[in-house]
């Protein structure tokens, strides 16, 4: 070992894929990578179904518990950077089953976020050209981010440091005019302060207004999706023992400023029942809230600025997809939790056959947009499965962190020894669990309340109920079973929980060169 190494000397073993992404990549995939139709699209609905306060409430809540997540994931995967970090590492702090179940569900999560990112830019290009069918956007657009993800990882690193830059600026200067048009300043009217919250929270009752908040976190959730992109990421990552922690380090603000402020700002300038925030609306999905802000205020060009950066946005989330789907099921391949085929990379380290699939899934969004003749439909159906497939990966990997922290502890390690510690420990990882198994609950009580007629709007948004949770549930008991009544020692045994002291936190463990430090910015 050289005097200018670290004293971290475990040997990791050598990777598959190529650790390409630099600093600059992981920090702006931090700040960015996430944002898309959740954040620019789905967004609307929750102000729609909650109303302004009630959608405010909800992007708080899920907001507070994406910080928890993200620390927690942080914490592991700059500790372990290893590829598949989604289901590696309840692997190996869980168990296996644990491990299966939630790989599955993060590959399902984000393979199914590729048909929903295409549906969507149909309906952002008929805000310019109503002739061409949506669905042909859809195939259109799929071509360069899928050659982007076939060429290399260093390729996906910097597109996605160009498309989320321009995003990123995007929401700034819409938070900077909004803050400006709601004092009334270049519309010749008077502030607008909060005429629009009437109501604030969109119900008759009490009881119709918790309803209503319930539903609206499917929105947030949606829009919060791929915040922990930075787990998955460390696998190839420059230096992750000081890449992620200057990435994790400021997650709370962007959230607060990019996600609470875009949401506060859409609630003031838009009236909770206006056409355009309804998901239901055939023409709903033909416009983005943001840009029916400009063209509210009399920005024409302004709006049309800003349905160009969203499509960017749309742009950057389907290359983030693609990505993580990719890696994830490579890994599952690798663990021998998919066919082999999968795990094959190529010399430059891209996991081809993985890519191709995820690639193939846009299909879906091509094929449905031609069925149903419009948009809508397939994006409500995906958008809606998806949210609650994420909230189950927030949960998964509380937990996960929770016996990971435990276990480290326990075999005498010091957390000085961390590159970085997670927050609140263990409070925070206590409450992402228990507020994602409420909100669970209170979505499925609401499902079925006062509910009169299961028609296909009501199967169209509740499309997690039969869907998202069954194929987690499945998953976990179907491979705990299995591995229970492979191993001899009865079917419970599949589901028996890594002990502390047998915990793996060397296999993984990067070696940090300082020698790297410059090549990682």
């Amino acid at each position: 070992m050289t005097s200018k190494q670290s004293e971290v000397i475990h040997i990791q073993p050598a990777p598959k894929l190529q650790r390409k992404l630099k600093a600059r990549h992981l920090e702006m995939i931090a700040i960015g990578g996430a944002i898309g139709t959740g954040l620019f699209l789905k967004s609307g609905s929750a102000v729609y179904s909650a109303g302004p306060l009630g959608a405010l409430i909800c992007f708080v809540l899920a907001g507070i518990q994406v910080f928890f997540v993200s620390s927690a994931i942080g914490e592991m995967s700059a500790f372990l950077p290893i590829e598949g970090a989604f289901s590696q590492l309840p692997d190996r702090f869980v168990n296996p089953a644990f491990g299966f179940a939630s790989g599955w569900n993060y590959w399902l999560s984000w393979v199914l976020g590729v048909p929903a990112e295409l549906s969507a830019i149909g309906g952002f290009m008929s805000f310019w050209i109503t002739t061409v069918p949506t669905w042909l956007w859809s195939a259109v657009y799929l071509v360069p981010i899928a050659l982007v993800n076939l060429a290399s990882v260093s390729a996906f690193g910097e597109t996605e440091f160009v498309l989320s830059s321009t995003k990123v600026l995007a929401i700034i200067v819409f938070l900077i005019i909004s803050f400006f048009v709601w004092f009334g300043v270049g519309t010749g009217t008077k502030p607008l302060w909060f005429t629009n919250w009437d109501p604030a929270i969109n119900g008759a009752t009490p009881g119709d207004q918790v309803t209503n908040i319930a539903n609206a976190m499917l929105s947030s959730f949606f829009s919060f999706g791929g915040c922990e992109l930075i787990g998955l990421t460390a696998g190839e990552a420059v230096n992750p023992r000081t890449t992620v922690p200057r990435a994790i380090n400021g997650t709370f603000y962007r959230i607060l400023i990019f996600y609470v402020g875009s949401i506060f700002a859409l609630g003031v300038l838009v009236r909770s029942d206006s056409a355009v925030l309804d998901p239901n609306n055939p023409d709903g999905l033909l416009q983005s809230p943001f840009v029916y802000v400009y063209s509210l205020v009399g920005i024409r060009a302004a709006s049309h600025i800003m349905n160009a950066v969203i499509i960017i946005a749309v742009l950057s989330a389907l290359n983030s997809s693609i990505y993580a789907c990719s890696r994830t099921l490579s890994q599952l391949a690798t663990d021998g939790y998919a066919p082999k085929l999968f795990s094959s990379v190529t010399s430059n380290g891209v996991p081809m056959p993985a890519v191709l699939v995820s690639i193939a899934f846009g299909s879906v969004a091509i094929i449905g947009g031609y069925v149903a003749q419009r948009e809508g439909p397939v994006f409500n159906f995906l958008s809606n499965f998806i949210a609650l497939s994420i909230m189950i990966n927030w949960v998964s990997m509380s937990y996960v962190h929770l016996r990971f922290r435990y276990g480290y502890l326990a075999q005498g390690r010091s957390l000085k020894d961390l590159p970085y510690v997670a927050p609140f420990f263990p409070w925070a990882d206590l409450i992402s669990i228990v507020f994602g198994i409420l909100v669970a609950f209170l979505l499925v009580f609401f499902a079925f309340y006062q509910v009169t007629e299961f028609g296909m709007d009501w199967y169209i948004y509740n499309s997690w109920l039969y869907c998202g949770i069954p194929v987690f549930v499945v998953s976990f008991v179907g491979k705990g079973a299995y591995d229970g009544a492979k191993s001899g020692k009865g079917l419970w045994s599949g589901f028996s929980l890594v002990k502390f002291e047998d915990m793996d936190f060397e296999t993984g463990k990067w070696v940090e060169d300082s020698e790297l430090h410059e090549a990682s910015d």
